[in-house]
């Protein structure tokens, strides 16, 4: 049944990502290989989910050409929604950074409140205004080591509950990250020498 609420896409509102599938998040749990199961979920600066391949486009930032993707983004944002409701109890953590396309596969990353914050002043003082995480939230410039968990969707079961699986993530996933990472500053950057010239 969730499959089909997955498709119920509202055509015309592409920037719309919560709007654009209009079901509401099923019931998700999260499972892990027993030797993960102390490890620090805090510390996860970003997740990459396995979905299936829709697109021939890939390693270019989603949040610049959302046109391009279709009605893939708005997937990639509901799957997100999904996999934070059961990792971290808030449909709202991630946030979609960038994917690649792997055969006939997408792995879609993701960064979290904690990545975010580091990353963007902004990102900082409002996950500070929230509480809870605010103790976790890393209090200089620097951006954390990257700490990247990989979750793929287990084969749904009628009746029960969508489950998921989570590990850290291969090395070419975190280095693929690292990559994106370091292009985006860089163009930021760019970005800000322009606008200090322009300003002379």
């Amino acid at each position: 049944m969730w499959s089909r609420t997955l498709r119920t896409i509202a055509l015309g509102v592409p920037l719309d990502l919560d709007a654009a599938i209009d079901a509401p998040v099923p019931e998700v749990c999260a499972t892990m290989e027993e030797r993960f199961k102390n490890y620090d979920m805090d510390r996860v600066t970003h997740v990459v989910i396995q979905s299936v391949h829709q697109s021939t486009d890939s390693d270019f930032p989603v949040h610049r050409l959302p046109i391009r993707l279709g009605l893939s983004r708005p997937f990639w944002h509901f799957l997100g929604k999904m996999v934070a409701k059961a990792v971290y109890d808030d449909e709202t953590e991630l946030r979609e950074l960038n994917f690649v396309a792997i055969g006939r596969r997408e792995f879609v990353a993701f960064t979290t409140s904690m990545w975010r914050a580091a990353e963007e002043p902004e990102a900082r003082t409002e996950a500070q205004n929230e509480g809870d995480k605010a103790e976790t939230m890393p209090q200089a410039t620097e951006l954390p080591p990257l700490n990247v968990i990989e979750v793929n969707f287990k084969k749904p079961q009628p009746g029960q509950p969508i489950e998921l699986a989570w590990t850290p993530a291969r090395g070419l996933f975190t280095a693929k990250i690292r990559q994106w990472n370091e292009r985006r500053a860089a163009e930021n950057d760019e970005l800000h020498k322009c606008m200090a010239k322009a300003a002379e």
